[in-house]
């Protein structure tokens, strides 16, 4: 309302060759210069830090050449397009490879802070630290900081400001950052930079943080907290069983509940070992859930072959969408049949449904697992357990559909 302008969409900040010509790229000069000037800075010796800044600065003409190198010819940004292009379209690759090789691509670039440094450190060699100050002229801070917001501004069709502008903002603006999301973001980084260093346990830090106190407290991390299972085993939050589906299973329509049910019990007795089979048989499966919503209760479901011949992901979209546990009306789509050929029932998507109700059963159709809670009873106690949480993995292949 008020008749306010939507914002405009930003657009890719790019310099034009040459680098030295163009008053466009005044700010991707100035920023290179800054950035690596800062990030030199980062690694140097305590004795080179000295030196009023002369050892780390980046002339104009280094910044140029980097940036100049760092920009793709027009042949080469035209392949780059159509390579695209191509994998836009899909070529026949395999999605999966791609997530791989994109988890391959961020474990290789973090492969440097693990190595880097003295090794004798317990977290490897710790950085340079660098207060911001935006009234020193020699430090370098308030030039990185201009040429940061000004490529911004510049995306966003906003009109670039002085150094002058950024010591009066900063002057306003840095307080109002200190804010407790801000330092538990950096909290959670430096965590992470230990975890990929492969630092002892000891190491890592639980902080309890009130700014308003002010009030910091740290401790080491606790072992996760265990809880009973099965047969007096235990597991922790961290703790997953797996059921993958199948590729005949994914060609009817999805691994039927039957079939999840005689999977689960077959994993259970495997882990158990061998010399309990005949125990093992008794064992009861009580309840299947999917957060709040009851798939599959043995005193309401067991052999209604109506709901143990529909699929998991059925069962899951169906309760999704009736906000509540499945009705008693869906419990009929197929009457009593000796045939123990399991077979799909009808998908939720014939139906007539709502916006909202379409997007709920895409957005499940787009998950690649189901997490479920399942609740077993023991035959010799009576006493009712809960598994670790069990996921149901959708088969990734190829299907005869296809």
């Amino acid at each position: 309302g008020g008749g306010r302008v939507p914002p405009a969409p930003p657009r890719p900040a790019a310099g034009t060759p040459p680098a030295d010509r163009m008053v466009a790229n005044d700010h991707l000069v100035e920023f290179v210069r800054a950035a690596a000037r800062l990030r030199i800075e980062t690694f140097l010796s305590p004795d080179a830090m000295t030196d009023g800044g002369r050892e780390s600065e980046v002339s104009k003409e280094d910044a140029i050449f980097a940036l100049e190198a760092f920009s793709p010819s027009d042949d080469e940004s035209e392949e780059n397009n159509e390579e695209d292009e191509e994998a836009g379209r899909g070529g026949g690759g395999d999605d999966n490879d791609d997530d791989d090789d994109i988890l391959s691509r961020m474990v290789e670039s973090l492969d440097g802070a693990k190595k880097a440094g003295d090794q004798s450190s317990p977290i490897s060699r710790l950085l340079n630290v660098v207060e911001f100050e935006k009234d020193d002229e020699s430090n370098g801070h308030v030039p990185f900081v201009t040429a940061s917001s000004n490529l911004r501004a510049l995306c966003y069709g906003i009109k670039p400001v002085d150094a002058m502008e950024t010591r009066r903002v900063a002057g306003r603006i840095v307080p109002a950052m200190i804010t407790t999301t801000g330092l538990v973001a950096a909290a959670s980084c430096v965590e992470l930079l230990k975890m990929m260093q492969g630092v002892p346990l000891r190491s890592h830090k639980n902080a309890f943080v009130n700014l308003a106190l002010p009030f910091f407290a740290f401790t080491s991390p606790l072992p996760a907290e265990e809880m009973g299972g099965w047969r007096g085993e235990t597991y922790t939050i961290w703790d997953r069983m797996e059921v993958r589906e199948g590729r005949k299973s994914a060609e009817r329509g999805g691994m039927t509940l039957s079939r999840f049910l005689r999977q689960l019990r077959k994993q259970i007795e495997s882990d158990e070992g061998e010399g309990d089979e005949e125990e093992e048989e008794e064992m009861e499966i009580c309840s299947v859930s999917y957060g709040p919503y009851m798939l599959y209760a043995n005193f309401l479901h067991e052999g209604d072959e109506s709901i143990l011949r529909k699929s998991v992901w059925d069962l899951v979209k169906e309760a999704a969408i009736s906000g509540d546990d499945i009705d008693e009306e869906d419990f009929g789509l197929f009457p009593d049949s000796d045939d123990d050929e399991e077979r799909p029932s009808p998908p939720p998507e014939s139906r007539e449904l709502t916006d909202e109700q379409r997007e709920q059963i895409e957005a499940i159709d787009r998950k690649r697992s189901l997490e479920l809670s399942v609740i077993v009873e023991d035959p010799e106690t009576g006493e009712e357990i809960e598994l670790p949480p069990v996921s149901v993995v959708r088969w990734k292949g190829p299907t005869a559909k296809q």
